[in-house]
């Protein structure tokens, strides 16, 4: 197989590296983000094939997260203003969840009970709203009581909202 450089394409057409020298440890912010918009300004030029580049960035992520996740608890607590290959390194706190179910507060208690059932209405009318395809007259309905709880109206189907995206699963 021939040697290909960051765009894909082999060593002898196209610069190996497009940020001037600079390796990622010591590039600025700013290089970095040449860097990405000149990988993206080769393939909009046609030197690049979009596909390829899309899965170099997406086996190099790969790559890179598991980088930082296999640091988590291996790097000491910084000190205060520490600064490092250009970077500002701190220690906060993240992923920040509270829990109230323990706090003995009444009130909380009722008021996350009827939010739950609440909850769980909502989302069961949701389902049956799925359920319809285009406008649809519907009758009124009687509780169990034989108190009407809907009046005749016409029902739309709910609107779906989504993009594409090409989902790339490395093997």
């Amino acid at each position: 197989m021939e040697n290909l450089n960051l765009f894909l394409q082999p060593k002898k057409e196209v610069a190996v590296l497009p940020i001037e020298n600079k390796t990622i440890v010591n590039s600025t912010k700013s290089d970095l983000s040449v860097m990405a918009s000149r990988i993206i300004e080769a393939v909009d030029d046609g030197y690049s094939d979009p596909l390829d580049t899309l899965i170099m960035a997406k086996k190099g992520a790969y790559v890179f997260k598991g980088i930082i996740e296999g640091m988590e608890g291996k790097v000491p607590t910084p000190q205060k203003g520490l600064e490092r290959l250009g970077c500002a390194i701190s220690e906060r706190t993240t992923g920040v969840k509270w829990y109230f179910d323990g706090c003995n507060d009444p009130v909380w208690v009722e008021l996350n009970q009827q939010l739950q059932e609440t909850a769980a209405k909502l989302k069961e009318r949701e389902d049956w709203l799925k359920t319809f395809t285009k406008p649809t007259d519907v009758d009124d309905q009687a509780d169990e009581d034989g108190v009407v709880t809907m009046e005749a109206r016409r029902i739309f189907p709910p609107v779906k909202i989504g993009g594409q995206s090409i989902i790339i699963s490395i093997k």
